[in-house]
């Protein structure tokens, strides 16, 4: 079993829950690890056995919350067979549910633990290497939008701007 899915009403399970909610409103910088841990009733000794450091816990967060994306994202991108169509779906739809799960701080900033760009991962897949490095180029757009969620912009709005740039496609 991964050591990142914890087994349900565990200290571990509540830990993960309460910082997929705090780094994703809050990012990275935001988050403070006392407060965390006050927050979920345990103390920091508990949160570092668990995870070794606010690093490895972010990075873990930060991996479980872009699978759960992805894996909505890789569903709606299935549905066509033109590979703009794919990334348009999977943009669309990834966006909404960064904005659904409150997402969108974590997943726009720049992960300090250095884990792969799933998003971009799977542009490429998409893609299948029609143009080198548009991937990358198609994941910061995405992650722009999210950006401008983060930073007060009104969802629709910032969504109608994600879109307005795929017609650019």
């Amino acid at each position: 079993m991964k050591a990142n899915i914890p087994i349900p009403g565990t200290i571990r399970e509540r830990i993960l829950n309460q910082a997929i909610t705090d780094f994703g409103a809050h990012g990275f910088e935001g988050v403070n690890v006392q407060q965390l841990a006050k927050s979920i009733g345990v103390t920091t000794g508990a949160l570092y056995h668990h995870f070794g450091n606010k690093l490895e816990l972010y990075r873990i967060v930060r991996e479980e919350v872009e699978r759960r994306i992805i894996s909505r994202m890789e569903g709606a991108s299935a549905v066509h067979e033109q590979p703009i169509l794919s990334i348009k779906a999977a943009m669309i739809v990834g966006f909404d549910s960064a904005v659904k799960l409150k997402v969108c701080t974590l997943l726009s900033e720049q992960d300090p633990s250095d884990n792969k760009d799933l998003a971009a991962i799977l542009f490429k897949e998409i893609l299948n290497e029609e143009i080198e490095g548009m991937e990358v180029i198609i994941s910061a757009c995405w992650r722009a939008s999210l950006k401008n969620v983060a930073k007060g912009m009104n969802s629709e709005q910032a969504k109608k701007v994600l879109i307005k740039l795929l017609e650019k496609f």
